[in-house]
């Protein structure tokens, strides 16, 4: 019995391995898409269960957005033959109308080298009636780009909406595509955590929908700008099919439904940018708003050389974000230090407002009554039509100390020179001390005497070191995660400037990756969002953190699979956002 079951065996294996190998392509569900739909590029490799490397995506030059990967393997007996296959598809959101061509995509399979034939592809508006794999309509899911304001001046903000409406059971939902906005500051102020749905009617519909993004956006030039769509990925419940054969062999449902994906674009937007008008005062700061300015500082008696802080406070309505460093005004005998800087940013409705403050360290060097000067900041006023400005109080100080009679008076730091020779104005007390003493009375023999015991708890500290490095996986991980994650983002920041987009994003992701798997001791290798969300809120990273570090990770994904385009400043500016997300974990973590 175990020989025919052997004989059987080989009977149905070997067939597989001697048959040819063969590469196709071909898009589902059909070579005609809609807008914002999704379609599926799938490279069929039959003779085969497995491939030499993995298939990448084909580049679609812009016209279709990935969105991810997926293999099956299937094996067939017909007529006591066996054809095994094994099949890579590529998800897709199609983005641009038009007819378009996916290249020939190579395949190495068996030691062969195998290429597709090129696919003529179709995208149009009238095709994207209905999802044909889910039936989903396109007035049962869809997403709406509103903008409280289509007209505005350069350097006036304003606000833009991305809302889902569904009349279908949406599970869960994602964004494929947040294109750069490209003319404009933008500002992130979605509402944090889920997203809050309410029931609404349109055109007499009944529909539950919930705001999934929004956007203040400042444009830094005049024109007509267009804000390009966004896209989302929706997992939606449909009934499944009622077949019994279906319910067997088919997709997996749970209680008479299934799952399926469904892709859809928002509406684009055209703002009119209108120039500022001439006339700007010298301290006008490019904020079109309504600001007010106030100053104070911590004492208004200070001895001279003696430190006082001035706190510059401009708050109201505006991009308060590009208020530069505000001109003080002070004479030369204050010695003034580069301001901390600190702002808050918020929206009123549908308006940007905030505060940004200025803290700055004043050294006053001669003494007597002086005055700190009102700080100024000139705006333009929208609802009004011109420039304003807006003023501080003075604010009077007393600084005591001897008056410095002569030419010395006027030197900064204390110093002047007369012909060759160097004098020093000192204005406080001078600090005399009697001269010999006990020798055990002096800091330098105390820390002589001290030195050797010092070097020895230091030897033992170092040696403890060594004994944990070579012992403890977690600690000698967590050792060297910052040393690693710097090298990576050096490497990193030197690919930001070459064309190789996809290997850019795969080292920022290893970058962060590779930081919390060393901090948490984990398996770098396979770890999934999943997990590093799990691990994460194990060690008590708060959830913005978490949040923005997945982000990166998804956006890197993203990324590293699309057409390969982009300028530095995006992946300079994403690396910079990056490093912020490290900086947080790391200190969370630790």
């Amino acid at each position: 019995m175990s020989v025919l079951f052997a004989v059987g065996y080989l009977a149905v294996a070997t067939p597989a391995a001697g048959q040819g190998v063969a590469a196709r392509a071909y898009v589902t569900p059909g070579n005609t898409v809609g807008v914002g739909g999704s379609f599926v590029v799938n490279v069929e490799v039959s003779g085969t269960q497995s491939m030499n490397r993995d298939v990448a995506p084909p580049d679609l030059g812009g016209f279709a957005r990935f969105l991810g990967t997926n293999t099956q393997s299937s094996v067939q007996m017909v007529n006591g033959r066996t054809t095994v296959s094994v099949t890579v598809q590529h998800r897709y959101q199609a983005l641009v109308e038009g007819s378009h061509t996916i290249p020939a995509i190579d395949v190495i399979a068996e030691g062969r080298e195998l290429s597709t034939d090129p696919i003529e592809l179709t995208v149009s508006v009238e095709a994207a009636e209905s999802d044909p794999a889910s039936g989903i309509g396109p007035d049962e899911l869809f997403i709406t780009a509103e903008a409280s304001r289509t007209s505005v001046l350069e350097g006036e903000p304003f606000v833009v909406e991305y809302r889902i409406w569904t009349r279908v059971d949406v599970t869960n939902f994602g964004m494929t595509d947040v294109p750069e906005s490209a003319g404009f500051w933008v500002e992130d102020i979605s509402p944090q955590g889920p997203p809050q749905v309410e029931e609404r009617v349109r055109n007499g519909e009944q529909y539950a929908t919930a705001v999934v993004r929004r956007v203040a956006l400042v444009p830094t030039g005049p024109g007509e700008r267009t804000i390009e769509p966004i896209g989302i990925e929706a997992s939606v419940r449909v009934q499944a099919d009622r077949d019994p054969f279906e319910r067997v062999f088919g997709r997996p449902s749970i209680f008479g439904t299934t799952t399926v994906p469904v892709t859809v674009l928002s509406n684009p937007l055209t703002i009119t940018v209108t120039s500022l008008p001439a006339g700007q005062p010298d301290e006008f700061t490019g904020i079109v708003g309504s600001l007010g300015v106030t100053s104070e500082v911590d004492r208004d008696s200070v001895d001279a050389n003696e430190a006082v802080t001035l706190t510059v406070r401009v708050s109201g309505d505006g991009h308060l974000r590009s208020l530069t460093t505000p001109d003080l005004g002070l004479p030369d005998d204050f010695e003034i230090f580069p301001p901390e800087i600190s702002e808050t940013i918020g929206v009123a409705g549908d308006v940007l407002s905030g505060a940004k403050t200025f803290e700055y360290v004043l050294i006053p060097r001669a003494p007597g009554r002086r005055e700190i000067p009102p700080v100024t900041v000139a705006y333009f006023d929208g609802a009004a039509g011109e420039y304003r400005s807006a003023m501080s109080d003075a604010i009077p100080i007393t600084v005591a100390g001897t008056v410095v009679e002569g030419p010395a008076a006027l030197a900064r730091g204390g110093v002047e020179q007369f012909r060759q020779d160097i004098r020093f104005i000192r204005l406080g007390s001078l600090d005399l001390r009697p001269s010999g003493g006990s020798v055990l009375a002096g800091a330098g023999f105390w820390l002589f005497a001290l030195l050797p015991l010092m070097g020895i708890v230091g030897a033992v500290g170092l040696r403890r070191h060594w004994d944990l490095l070579e012992g403890d996986m977690a600690y000698a991980r967590g050792r060297r995660a910052g040393r690693v994650a710097r090298k990576r983002l050096a490497e990193a920041r030197r690919l930001a400037g070459e064309d190789d987009r996809r290997a850019f994003y795969a080292e920022v992701a290893d970058a962060l990756t590779g930081l919390i798997s060393d901090r948490l001791n984990l398996a770098e290798a396979g770890l999934q969002s999943v997990a590093i969300e799990r691990e994460l809120e194990r060690a008590g990273t708060p959830n913005d953190v978490r949040r923005e570090a997945l982000d990166c990770l998804a956006y890197c994904d993203r990324q590293r699979f699309a057409p390969q385009s982009g300028d530095p400043e995006e992946k300079t500016r994403f690396l910079e956002r990056v490093e912020r997300v490290m900086d947080a974990v790391d200190r969370e973590v630790r």
